[in-house]
């Protein structure tokens, strides 16, 4: 038996055997962390909005963190 089959006996034999619904439902958590694909719950707009985003970092249309802060601070003394 491998190292990780060792450990997934143990786990499952601590779950098979426990009867506490709140440690249940904690691992139940756990394990739909696993699978969520947190990409697709976000709506399409904000979905869009980050591929903007991220095409024009791949063509090199960034302003730096400073540009940015001096932006700001000139839009807000409006």
């Amino acid at each position: 038996m491998s190292r990780i089959e060792f450990k997934q006996a143990n786990i499952a034999k601590q779950v098979f055997n426990t009867n506490d619904e709140e440690v249940l439902d904690q691992v139940k958590a756990v394990l739909d962390l696993q699978k969520a694909d947190w990409w697709e719950d976000l709506p399409a707009k904000v979905r869009k909005d980050v591929e903007q985003s991220l095409a024009q970092a791949d063509n090199c249309e960034t302003v730096s963190h400073a540009e940015a802060m001096k932006q700001i601070r000139a839009w807000r003394k409006r």
